[in-house]
């Protein structure tokens, strides 16, 4: 028996098509996966972006520091240079001096009222809990608005005066060793004329035991009436200009609209910045020049040399008394820097901070000052500078 075999053939269009694409369930593990890889991109620029802010924010606050540093302790190493001389009384204004008319930031609770910035005596002085609202009337050259009372905390925001010449000397005496020259300063008053504003500017000249205090435009009368000092052979000592400074923090960097100033809230596009300042002679008036932002507190001690060796025995705030001021051999400066920028996901209400270091005396949280105090980073800086002039005086 023969059997057929029979095939069954299905239509094109019954047959199974091959797949192509993805299906619902593999698409939405794409999306999930892709969403988890963006998500952590993004989290890792932010990070960065976050961690460079940081950084930035706390490399600027040490530049400031540095920078507050330079200018606090230049006139601090220069409080109570006169030129040759060695005793910080023996400076006097002569007679034919227009320099005895100078009025500047004395008063008579700051003496002397007339020619403060020429208290030779006391190359080194701090004065402490001023406010806006009594600093004016003792020291004239300081406007209420432009004075920083600080917070509640002891001794906010002393007043620091010096009193010092520069190291430039108008004419450079010449000793020749080898070829026993006696020192020549030649051609002074066109040295001095050459100077910028030479003729209001106050410049020191003094032998070892006396000295004088004068205008650069009335050195040449001086001089021919023989106040002038000179060395043995007839020639003029050197000359250096003299530099008073007054420093203080007030509340803004650039007063609204270009003001004298500070205004208030509108003050640096309506986010003021507390700057330390000085007032300064240019030429033969104090005026206020701003030094380096975001210094917010400043706290001074001061190093007395009690047993004349020059080296500092004690260290007092504001319990110097007069005569101490002219033992100041070394001043240790602490500054609490606030960083520029404000920063909204930033709280610092939970830092305390101690400019002295002992846990009780200068104090410092964001919520004893107004919003949005909390809102920036800050960070203390010290430095201890010694006074070399008086130190050297006194034996080191």
């Amino acid at each position: 028996m023969t059997t057929t075999a029979s095939f069954r053939l299905f239509p094109a269009a019954a047959r199974r098509p091959s797949q192509c694409g993805m299906s619902l369930m593999e698409l939405m593990v794409g999306l999930a996966i892709g969403m988890v890889l963006t998500l952590g991109m993004f989290t890792m620029i932010v990070s960065t972006s976050q961690s460079f802010r940081v950084n930035d924010d706390f490399s600027r606050m040490q530049e400031n520091a540095v920078t507050a540093f330079r200018y606090l302790g230049d006139s601090l190493r220069q409080a109570g240079f006169y030129g040759s001389s060695q005793d910080t009384t023996s400076m006097t204004i002569p007679a034919g001096s227009a320099v005895a008319t100078t009025t500047d930031c004395g008063s008579a609770a700051v003496t002397p009222a007339v020619n403060f910035a020429l208290d030779f005596r006391t190359p080194i002085r701090a004065y402490m809990n001023y406010t806006p609202l009594t600093v004016n009337a003792d020291f004239p050259c300081i406007r209420q608005a432009n004075f920083n009372t600080g917070p509640p905390i002891a001794n906010p925001n002393p007043i620091l005066v010096t009193r010092g010449a520069s190291g430039f000397r108008v004419c450079w005496a010449i000793v020749a060793a080898v070829a026993n020259l006696s020192p020549a300063c030649l051609n002074t008053p066109s040295l001095l004329a050459s100077q910028s504003n030479s003729a209001t500017t106050i410049y020191l000249q003094a032998d070892p035991y006396t000295g004088i205090a004068f205008y650069g435009g009335d050195y040449s009368a001086l001089r021919a009436g023989a106040t002038a000092r000179r060395y043995p052979n007839g020639t003029d000592m050197e000359m250096f200009e003299y530099h008073a400074h007054v420093y203080y923090i007030r509340p803004c960097s650039r007063p609204a609209g270009g003001a004298v100033n500070c205004t208030g809230a509108n003050d640096d596009s309506a986010r003021p910045i507390p700057t330390l300042v000085r007032q300064e002679l240019v030429g033969s008036a104090m005026t206020e020049v701003p030094l380096v932002e975001g210094i917010e507190l400043i706290d001074y001690r001061f190093g007395i040399d009690t047993t004349g060796d020059g080296v500092a025995d004690v260290y007092l705030g504001n319990i110097v008394t007069v005569t101490q001021w002219l033992q100041v051999v070394s001043v240790k400066v602490s500054i609490l820097v606030r960083s520029p920028n404000i920063n909204t996901e930033y709280d610092d209400s939970s830092k305390q901070y101690d400019l002295l270091g002992d846990g009780v005396t200068v104090l410092y949280r964001c919520t004893t000052s107004p919003a949005p105090a909390c809102n920036f980073k800050r960070k203390i800086f010290s430095q201890t500078i010694q006074v070399r002039n008086i130190a050297q005086r006194s034996g080191a």
